[in-house]
């Protein structure tokens, strides 16, 4: 697709209306901020670039894409007066004939060259030896090429050659963001071509459940409610307590309305006989309601939450938010996917251990416990689900 064609000139204005024209071309195509932005920054380096090596910019800027690859287009009349041609080539020998430093001198160098090359070929040739390189699978060219490609000069260049001639050049916005720079010339027309492919953009997809985590229960006091579901149930707490610290994710009371900072502790015991896990969970800070609320077995009501293990958490993300009659715990626009702050094997202790004692144990259970990434939501019932991704040491 292409988007609309933005006159350019020498007026501020014009680079405001191809900046707007991009945005939302880089909408269209499905791009994100981030990738947006880059965009942006690739066009602002276009038209400054040309601006100052042409001095008067007349041309126009369109934005081409078809999937994820996108290209910035920008062509302007080269100078066409004879004295101002002239001039511009002159001026464009000396950055030859001197160390040159930049992309922009370098392109000026080069479209004056390709201007040239029927009056003074020998002026072009000169610059084959250089900056403009062998084009051809390591060939140089019998006639005067009318394009260039940065992408094709780095790939055919020897490494040792390509590194002196590019110094100065990779602190170039369009060096260090675009994927290729093609430069041409047609007549008295110049246009420059900035290439980029970004990652196809995340799309919402159904979770790929590979079974069930946990069951958390919440407790007052973990040592009694390890011995409490081992005398209720048989549980042996042949596992671990961990006590752990998460940066914005829970704040007292209700649905969660902003960012703040957890400390808990948590028991994982294995129900016999079963693939079940339990997660009882004590909170430090913020702390909770001590007394437990009991309904009625006929109550609409639930546990504390179910957890399911999954393999793809941030498309299901996407998938939970765009849910009707279903509620992320935090709706500020700031919740995430959070990932379990990091936990050192000093942390973790297995309950047939002695209080101070760290083994191999303690260090892959720390290792596994800080890669954990999860979110919560609440469904149409009032039951708090949890998915999570990377808790490989409990469930089924």
């Amino acid at each position: 697709m292409k988007s609309n064609e933005i006159i350019l000139s020498n007026r501020l204005s014009c680079a405001v209306e191809a900046l707007k024209e991009v945005e939302q071309a880089s909408s269209q195509a499905g791009l994100n901020r981030e990738q947006t932005n880059i965009m942006r920054l690739l066009t602002e380096e276009m038209i400054s670039m040309t601006m100052d090596i042409l001095t008067d910019c007349k041309g126009s800027l369109w934005m081409e894409w078809e999937g994820s690859e996108c290209e910035l287009h920008l062509t302007a009349v080269a100078p066409i007066e004879k004295e101002a041609k002239a001039a511009f080539i002159e001026a464009s020998k000396a950055k030859v004939n001197t160390p040159v430093r930049g992309l922009k001198n370098k392109i000026s160098a080069l479209l004056a060259g390709m201007l040239s090359s029927i009056d003074y070929p020998e002026f072009y040739m000169s610059m084959s030896a250089g900056f403009i390189g062998d084009m051809s699978n390591g060939m140089p060219y019998i006639h005067m090429p009318s394009a260039w490609s940065l992408a094709a000069y780095e790939q055919n260049q020897p490494k040792e050659k390509k590194q002196a001639e590019l110094e100065g050049v990779e602190r170039s916005i369009l060096i260090g963001l675009a994927d290729d720079v093609v430069v041409s010339v047609k007549s008295h027309w110049v246009e420059l071509v900035v290439k980029k492919r970004f990652s196809a953009p995340l799309q919402a997809g159904m979770p790929k459940f590979t079974g069930l985590s946990h069951v958390c229960i919440f407790v007052d006091n973990m040592m009694e409610a390890v011995d409490y579901y081992k005398k209720l149930l048989g549980v042996e707490p042949d596992h671990y307590l961990s006590h752990w610290r998460n940066e914005g994710f829970f704040k007292a009371g209700g649905f969660i309305k902003e960012a703040g900072q957890g400390d808990v502790s948590i028991a994982f015991v294995n129900v016999p006989g079963t693939k079940l896990t339990l997660e009882l969970m004590q909170y430090h800070n913020p702390a909770g309601r001590k007394e437990p609320v009991f309904f009625a077995a006929n109550d609409v009501s639930g546990a504390r939450h179910v957890a399911l293990k999954i393999t793809n958490i941030d498309e299901a993300f996407l998938h939970i938010k765009a849910m009707p009659d279903t509620k992320l715990i935090n709706r500020t626009e700031e919740y995430r996917v959070f990932g379990i702050s990091e936990t050192s094997p000093s942390e973790v202790h297995f309950f047939d251990q002695e209080a101070c004692d760290v083994d191999e144990r303690n260090i892959q259970t720390a290792k596994i416990l800080s890669g954990v990434r999860y979110f919560y939501f609440i469904d149409k019932y009032g039951l708090q689900w949890e998915f999570e991704q990377g808790h490989t040491d409990i469930g089924d």
